[in-house]
């Protein structure tokens, strides 16, 4: 049973549909659009425009939605399978959606992109900024089915600031309570304390639309994936290494090791470079989301943090506080059903119950559904009844601000 009457899944993501590019993208920019192409041969290839474009087949069940599935069956199957005839129904439909929801007992959930999380990496900043729009204009039209239940996250062209603004500005207008980017350099490879971004922190301080810091497990930006060489695209219409295949070196280039590795080193990086970089100094009522890289980390990460800002603090002189403390006062971290027993007791009691939020990833492959809530519950056996209600949904409701009064 929930420990609460009103759950709130922290991040949930869409699938973007075939429809999104061909009603919501302008049509100048429609054939160069993020979509799904059917090949000759009758199966599906990807089509991203960046330097790095991979295919449907490379990326597997990530962008086909398998959630809850046997892997190894899908990738078995890989070239039979058809993005939104085999995919969870409710990544590209709200109806669906709410009834998986109903399940699980989840009253609300916040929805960030699947295709999209792409976005950044594109270099024509005038058809990322086009992408942008449509995306949140057609998610605008989704959680409209359900507006007390289905609430989103915008994306935001990241490449280019002065658009990143314009597009916040109107996410905010079309309702969507957080804005999305990919906790990596996006602006010439700048770092996030770069003066370069402050409009950016800015504009979400002023509007109150926190930070949702989601990463992604390719090579399309700089970061951990592509710095440590962990993801290599093949070339169209080749298979992705398998984990069957004789080569251990050639078996490092595919999602386990992608996703693994470059989710949680790049959150870190980027948190550890807005905390002690500057930015949340300078930006005190910015709200921060570190989303699916497990929420365990962030207890040694920020004892680490304070020791050093302890002993060598002269080189950090623009800090105020403790890394600790600016986390306390404005981050937050999601806790997903894979993190482990006694985990989420752990983060609540060292860094604090009001900065942990739960997260299901529907309808990704790694969400645990069905059975996610209950998987979670099993595991907090430690954690205070009032520590529960904040981390299922009072912090996830304050920090996006959506009314608890409809429970």
């Amino acid at each position: 049973m929930p420990p609460t009457d009103l759950m709130i899944d922290a991040d949930g993501h869409v699938l973007e549909p075939a429809r999104l590019w061909r009603e919501y993208v302008e049509p100048r920019f429609r054939d160069r659009a993020i979509q799904v192409i059917e090949r000759d041969d009758g199966t599906e290839t990807l089509r991203v425009p960046s330097d790095r474009p991979p295919s449907v087949s490379q990326l597997g069940p990530v962008s086909a939605g398998w959630c809850g599935r046997d892997l190894r069956e899908c990738y078995r199957r890989n070239h039979e399978l058809k993005y939104e005839r085999d995919a969870k129904q409710g990544g590209f439909l709200p109806e669906p959606r709410l009834h998986d929801m109903d399940d699980e007992e989840i009253r609300v959930a916040v929805l960030y992109p699947t295709m999209y999380l792409y976005l950044g990496g594109i270099q024509d900043v005038a058809l990322a900024d086009a992408l942008c729009r449509a995306y949140n204009d057609w998610l605008a039209d989704y959680c409209r089915a359900a507006p007390t239940r289905l609430f989103a996250a915008g994306v935001v062209p990241q490449q280019d600031v002065e658009r990143a603004v314009r597009v916040i500005r109107r996410a905010k207008e079309r309702g969507h309570v957080a804005v999305f980017l990919r906790p990596n350099p996006s602006v010439d490879g700048k770092k996030f304390n770069d003066p370069v971004y402050d409009p950016i922190w800015e504009t979400c301080q002023d509007l109150d639309l926190p930070l949702g810091l989601h990463p992604f497990l390719a090579p399309d930006m700089p970061g951990a994936c592509r710095a440590l060489g962990y993801y290599q695209f093949k070339a169209e219409g080749t298979d992705f290494a398998r984990a069957d295949e004789a080569s251990p070196i050639r078996n490092m280039a595919n999602v386990f090791f992608s996703q693994a590795i470059s989710n949680p080193f790049d959150m870190m990086e980027t948190l550890t470079v807005m905390v002690c970089g500057g930015v949340l100094e300078r930006f005190p009522r910015l709200k921060v989301i570190c989303l699916e890289a497990n929420g365990g980390w962030i207890v040694p990460w920020l004892e680490r943090l304070d020791h050093h800002y302890e002993i060598f603090g002269f080189d950090v002189p623009w800090m105020k506080m403790k890394p600790s403390e600016y986390f306390r006062r404005q981050c937050v971290i999601s806790s997903d059903p894979e993190d482990g027993d006694g985990m989420v007791e752990a983060v609540a009691r060292l860094v604090g119950d009001e900065c942990l939020v739960w997260a299901s990833d529907y309808p990704h492959p790694d969400a645990h559904f069905p059975g996610g809530v209950a998987e979670s519950l099993g595991k907090m056996g430690g954690v205070p009844e009032t520590s529960r209600r904040k981390i299922f949904a009072e912090n996830a409701a304050r920090l996006y601000g959506i009314s608890l009064l409809g429970r």
